[in-house]
C-alpha cells in the first residue's frame, strides 16, 4: 500500500499484501487493447452511467481464435454487442471470482466471433453497457472508492469502468496497463461539473443542462482517467492544472514545485523527449497518486502541505522511465527509482539534508519486515518480482537498490546512466535486462556483482535481513 500518498498506485499492489500469487499465464487471455472509442454519460441522478464503447483489440495469444473475453466491473451490464458492420454477435456474462483472487468479483464476457481471428490481427467489437460504480475499496485498498456521486467522482482504467480483454485473472488484468493505447472519449456530465483528463480537449458542448467533454490522447497512453469535480483550470508555459476552487492559493505553489522539479530532473537527466502540453489533475487524498505519459492524478495534500511534496517529485520523475518490458509481468524496478528519486529531489529542492539516508534505513525496515508475512519473499530475487507479483516490495528494496547504486558509482555516472536509458529506450521501452546490460558497462569496481547480487541474486535480501548499512553494502563491492 501507498504510504503517506507518495507511491503511484496499482491495483496488484494493494493486492500483494494479502500474499496472493501469480499462477499460470492462460494463453487464451491474451489481447491487447490497440484503441478505444468511448460515449460515456454520467447520471449523477441515478448514480448510474450508460456507454457505448468502440475497442479495437489485438490477438496476441499465438494462434486463431473466434472467441473474445472482455472484463467490466460486476455491476455493468453490457446490453448489446455488434461488429464494426453492426451486426448482432452472441455473448454471455456472468459475475464471477477472479481466479487467483477470490474477494475480487468482475463481469466476465465471453464474445463467440464469425470466424476466426488470425494471430497478431486487429478486430473492433462495439459494446453498450450500463450499470452503478461502487468501488473495490473492499476488496483491492481504499483508494478505490469510485462511485458516481457529488462532489467527486473518478472514472478510471484499474476499476474496469472500461471493457478490459482478458479473462478474470490479476495477470490479465495487470497487463492492460503495460499496453499502450489510443482513446478518444466523450465523458458527459451535469454543466456545473467539469471533467479532467491528460488528453487533448477536441471538443466541449453544452446541451439541456449537460455539458460534454471530448478528449483525445496526446501520446499513446497505458491509462484513461476522468477524474470530474467542479475544478478550476489554470494554464502556464505548457503545464495544466485541474484544481478544486477552495483551495486555489495551492495552484500556483504546485505550478512553480512543478517547474522547478522538472528543471531539475531535466539537469539530471536531459530534456524530456516531445515535451506536450501536461497536466496535473488534484484528486482528494487517499485516492493515489498516479503518473500517465501527460498528466498526473495528484492528490489535495500537495497542494496545502509541503511535506507532501515527494508524492509529486515521485510522479514526475517517472517522465524519464520508458515503458517497461521484458520479462512479463516486469518487476517495477522504475518504481524503486522513483522512490529513491523523490527523496533525493526533497533533499534538494526542499533543503532536507540526509533525507535519502534516513528513508533507506526505514525501506529497508519495512522490506524485512513485509518479507516476514510474504511466502518465499527471502528466496525471490528482485527480477522476479514481476512473476510473483511483490510489487509493493519493488518500492522499498528498489529504493535501497537504487540507493547503492548511486553511492557505488556516483552522482554523475548515475545520472547519465538514467539519462541514456531513458534516451535509448524511449522509442521502444526497455527492458530489465538492457538497464542491468547499461549498468555492467560502467567501469566501476564490483558492479557486475552488484547486478547480479541485487538484479538477479537473493544475496542482497540476506543483506538486508542482516542490518548491514548502505555503507557498509558499498564496501562490499569495493573490496
Amino acid at each position: 500500500m501507498k504510504k503517506k500518498n507518495f507511491r503511484s498506485f496499482a491495483i496488484i499492489i494493494v493486492i500483494i499484501l494479502t500474499g496472493t500469487t501469480a499462477g499460470a499465464s492462460d494463453v487464451h487471455s491474451i489481447w491487447e487493447p490497440v484503441n478505444y472509442d468511448l460515449d460515456l454519460r454520467v447520471d449523477f441522478r441515478a448514480e448510474k452511467i450508460y456507454a457505448d464503447c468502440n475497442i479495437t483489440i489485438k490477438n496476441v495469444t499465438g494462434e486463431p481464435v473466434d472467441e473474445i473475453p472482455l472484463m467490466l466491473y460486476r455491476l455493468l451490464h453490457v446490453t448489446s454487442i455488434t461488429d464494426s458492420h453492426n451486426n448482432n454477435l452472441p455473448f454471455v456474462q456472468n459475475v464471477t471470482s477472479f481466479q487467483d483472487h477470490p474477494k475480487l468479483q468482475v463481469n466476465a464476457i465471453q464474445v463467440t466471433l464469425p470466424e476466426n481471428i488470425a494471430e497478431g490481427a486487429n478486430y473492433t467489437l462495439h459494446l453498450s453497457y450500463e450499470g452503478y460504480m461502487l468501488g473495490y475499496a473492499g476488496e483491492i485498498g481504499a483508494a478505490y472508492r469510485e462511485r458516481i456521486e457529488e462532489p467527486f467522482t473518478i472514472l478510471r482504467s484499474e476499476t474496469l469502468v472500461f471493457p478490459h480483454p482478458g479473462n478474470p485473472t490479476l495477470e490479465s488484468l495487470f497487463r492492460f496497463i503495460f499496453f499502450a493505447h489510443d482513446y478518444r472519449a466523450t465523458i458527459t456530465v451535469p454543466d456545473h461539473l467539469v471533467v479532467a483528463n491528460g488528453g487533448e480537449l477536441l471538443d466541449k458542448t453544452d446541451s439541456n443542462g449537460l455539458v460534454s467533454y471530448t478528449y483525445r490522447n496526446i501520446k499513446p497512453a497505458w491509462r484513461m482517467d476522468f477524474p470530474i469535480a467542479s475544478y478550476e483550470i489554470a494554464e502556464e508555459d505548457g503545464i495544466k492544472i485541474f484544481y478544486f476552487s477552495e483551495i486555489e492559493e495551492g495552484f500556483d505553489r504546485v505550478l512553480d514545485l512543478t517547474k522547478r522539479t522538472l528543471q531539475l530532473f531535466t539537469e539530471w537527466f536531459g530534456p524530456l523527449k516531445d515535451f506536450r502540453n501536461f497536466s496535473i489533475i488534484q484528486i482528494p487524498d487517499n485516492y493515489g497518486a498516479q503518473a500517465d505519459v501527460t498528466s498526473i492524478l495528484q492528490t489535495a495534500d500537495v497542494f496545502t502541505n509541503e511535506d507532501a511534496n515527494i508524492s509529486l517529485y515521485h510522479e514526475l520523475s517517472h517522465l524519464w522511465h520508458p515503458m517497461e518490458t521484458k520479462p512479463f509481468p516486469p518487476c517495477r524496478w522504475n518504481e524503486g527509482l522513483a522512490t529513491f528519486l523523490q527523496y533525493l529531489a526533497a533533499e534538494k529542492l526542499d533543503n532536507r539534508p540526509g533525507l535519502v539516508d534516513r528513508m533507506s534505513e526505514r525501506l529497508r525496515n519495512e522490506f524485512v519486515n513485509q518479507c516476514k508475512n510474504i511466502p518465499r519473499c527471502m528466496e525471490t530475487p528482485f527480477i522476479d518480482h514481476g512473476q510473483t507479483m511483490m510489487y509493493d516490495l519493488s518500492y522499498n528494496k528498489g529504493m535501497v537498490l537504487f540507493h547503492l547504486l548511486f553511492e557505488l558509482i556516483g552522482k554523475d555516472a548515475f545520472m547519465d546512466l538514467i539519462g541514456n536509458y531513458y534516451k535509448k529506450y524511449y522509442d521502444t521501452g526497455g527492458s530489465t535486462h538492457d538497464l542491468t546490460a547499461m549498468i555492467k558497462e560502467l567501469p566501476f569496481k564490483g558492479v557486475s556483482r552488484f547486478v547480479e547480487e541485487w538484479f538477479y541474486g537473493t544475496e542482497s535480501n540476506e543483506y538486508l535481513a542482516a542490518d548491514k548499512s548502505v555503507e557498509e553494502i558499498v564496501r562490499l563491492y569495493q573490496k
